[in-house]
């Protein structure tokens, strides 16, 4: 028998090339006055911006922009900065454009927008009491699947600490993909982003919170990412290799969203915040010694994995890793012994070291960052 098990996405997903077009009329329906949240890549650049703020004008939709988002991880300081500003600019929506970083920006001023206190409080578990207001999420890059996820990743550099705030109505009401937008990526963030995607549709398939529906989205997710990493990577305006990518994070952060994480993400976040690592680098370097760790209690999945490649998984893994690039280990980063007693302590609590398929302690993680420093 089947075990029961629920799932929840996000309201209206608008997916395809050119799809940016639609987002006039999706923030329309929502509201009359948008924040505008981008990331400085998109910032900096400005096309994506400008062709925001045209299509929402011609709607008769407002735009406000907010300036100065994170320059790394989604950080409490910015959260609370664009949280005035949308208080004061009496916006009733919030369009986040940019990676991962930005849209749980933006998710947590959505999520948060009637709530009094800031954001430390409800990241150090302060309950929310109200729903915020709608926002919409349009990524541009392919790997974290923050658009889709219920959850905001924050950071407390003050505190190296990094946790999420969770909430059902923090669920975006449109998430428009338009691979086009990916295509300005630089290389680095193509692959580093892309095999965050990877090591999420893989840890997603194998959960403890695993079901049927998380799966088949999860395995298609990896199918897509095997397929298509290494030409995105290679060839930033190949719109198919583009494509797969995107429609591929946009499986995997679905699936995570219902079946959870594992030991990866469990470790990645506190060696993030305090090496100030990019986030999918580090999923990159952790996922094959992960794998190899969960291998005796998951072989059969991984079996099917690897008939998508044609080899062993965790083989293949370490193939697409060597082709992108990134580090094999954590050396460079001079990590001692006594720090990875911290990484330890930090990671034991995580709930996405809850979910991972094997059991994992103290002694297990300390042998896994063991062999990468």
């Amino acid at each position: 028998m089947l075990a029961p098990f629920v799932f929840q996405t996000v309201g209206k997903i608008d997916f395809g090339l050119d799809t940016l077009n639609v987002l006039g009329n999706e923030a329309a329906a929502l509201g009359r006055g948008a924040l505008v949240i981008a990331g400085r890549h998109a910032l900096a650049e400005g096309k994506a911006v400008e062709t925001i703020r045209h299509l929402c004008h011609k709607a008769g939709v407002e735009t406000v922009l907010f300036d100065s988002p994170p320059a790394g991880e989604a950080d409490l300081e910015s959260v609370d900065r664009a949280r005035r500003l949308r208080a004061e600019s009496r916006c009733d929506v919030v369009i986040g454009l940019g990676g991962g970083s930005v849209l749980d920006t933006a998710k947590a001023v959505a999520g948060l927008a009637n709530e009094p206190a800031p954001v430390r409080e409800y990241f150090d578990g302060r309950p929310i009491a109200s729903a915020g207001v709608p926002w919409i999420a349009i990524p541009t890059t392919a790997g974290s699947g923050a658009e889709v996820t219920k959850n905001a990743v924050l950071c407390d550099p003050a505190r190296n600490l990094k946790l999420s705030i969770r909430d059902d109505r923090f669920l975006a009401n449109v998430v428009i993909v338009d691979p086009r937008l990916t295509c300005s990526c630089p290389p680095r963030v193509t692959a580093e982003s892309g095999m965050d995607a990877l090591a999420q549709a893989i840890e997603a398939f194998t959960s403890l919170g695993s079901n049927p529906l998380a799966d088949a989205l999860a395995f298609e997710a990896a199918r897509l990412g095997l397929r298509s990493l290494v030409a995105a990577y290679r060839e930033n305006s190949n719109i198919e290799a583009r494509s797969n990518m995107s429609l591929g994070s946009l499986l995997a952060g679905v699936a995570l969203a219902n079946a959870r994480l594992g030991a990866i993400h469990g470790l990645a976040h506190p060696l993030g915040v305090r090496w100030t690592i990019p986030h999918g680098r580090i999923c990159a370097i952790l996922l094959a010694p992960v794998m190899r760790f969960n291998e005796s209690v998951v072989g059969e999945k991984y079996g099917r994995l690897s008939t998508l490649v044609g080899r062993p998984i965790i083989e293949h893994i370490e193939h697409v890793r060597d082709q992108l690039e990134i580090p094999a280990d954590l050396r460079q980063y001079r990590i001692t012994n006594e720090e990875v007693e911290w990484i330890i302590r930090e990671s034991l609590p995580s709930g996405s070291l809850k979910m991972n398929p094997r059991p994992t302690g103290a002694d297990d993680l300390r042998a896994i960052l063991n062999s990468l420093i």
